[in-house]
């Protein structure tokens, strides 16, 4: 049964309140760390940038009083991904490739360039999932949209539904754990009832066999639950306008503070990685 638990291994969209100088910083300072840590691990052109905003990540979470291995545990669902970015990496080769050939099997053949990309890949997914499991960890729902709706004061002035932007966005956050969570509830009523997911024979294929009729119900269930949160807004007669606030959101001590670091970090990163990334692959020559 602890192969089926889904819910313990989601960290996206989990507020973790320890009450720690970050969790009370305002949502404007959280918004520009989340930004300046996904900026250079996905826009990056090597290792550095994409695995530095992967360590600031996990020590904000040491000084917000969330656990790394909570974060680090949302990988865990996502590891076949990992395995079949890489197989389709090696099977549909780059053209023009002249890199040094790892090994070969039949047909096929692995790359330095190829190996290259799945790391980086595998690299860039990891920092993300860690740095916005880690904004989701320390951010309320509500805090989420008031800093979506606070960007995006420009825009609404000119008419762009920014209220209804925020609470989409955030609900969809939101809605990832509840997902999982019943999704676990399925596959342990099914596993009751005598079905295998994955205890028996066959192996990757005939686990991945045993969970493709599961989405049918999942999305089902997750329309249900959109439904009922739809219903409850309408018969509060909400509608998101002339929406009034009530939250005030203030500065912490030293809060520029942190955001000129946050805004320093990302540069730093940025001139890091174009430093160290075009030497090393000129060294191991997966550009060749």
């Amino acid at each position: 049964m602890r192969d089926l638990e889904f819910f313990r291994n989601v960290s996206i969209g989990q507020y973790v309140d320890s009450g720690s100088p970050v969790h009370r910083m305002t949502p404007a300072t959280k918004y520009l760390w989340l930004v300046a840590l996904s900026a250079p691990a996905v826009a990056s052109l090597g290792y550095a940038g994409a695995l530095l905003p992967l360590l600031s990540a996990l020590c904000a979470a040491v000084a917000a009083g969330v656990r790394p291995s909570f974060l680090l545990r949302g990988l865990k669902p996502i590891l076949p991904l990992f395995l079949v970015v890489a197989v389709m990496q090696f099977i549909f080769g780059w053209p023009g490739d002249r890199s040094a050939v790892l090994f070969r099997l039949g047909p096929f053949s692995a790359t330095a360039r190829e190996a290259h990309i799945v790391l980086m890949a595998v690299a860039r997914t990891v920092s993300l999932v860690v740095i916005v499991g880690l904004f989701t960890s320390t951010t309320t729902e509500g805090e989420a949209a008031h800093g979506i709706e606070d960007f995006l004061a420009p825009l609404a002035r000119l008419g762009f539904p920014a209220h209804a932007f925020a609470l989409a966005a955030t609900t969809a956050l939101r809605f990832i754990p509840i997902v999982a969570g019943e999704l676990e509830s399925i596959v342990k009523a099914q596993a009751a009832r005598g079905a295998d997911f994955g205890s028996g024979k066959g192996g990757v294929v005939a686990k991945a066999r045993a969970y493709l009729p599961l989405f049918v119900p999942v999305m089902i269930r997750a329309l249900e639950r959109a439904e009922a949160l739809a219903e409850a807004m309408e018969a509060r007669c909400y509608t998101g306008r002339g929406r009034t606030r009530f939250v005030v959101y203030e500065l912490q001590r030293g809060e520029w503070v942190a955001r000129l670091a946050a805004v320093f970090l990302c540069v730093a990163i940025f001139v890091l990685d174009s430093a160290v990334s075009a030497p090393l692959a000129a060294l191991l020559g997966v550009f060749a």
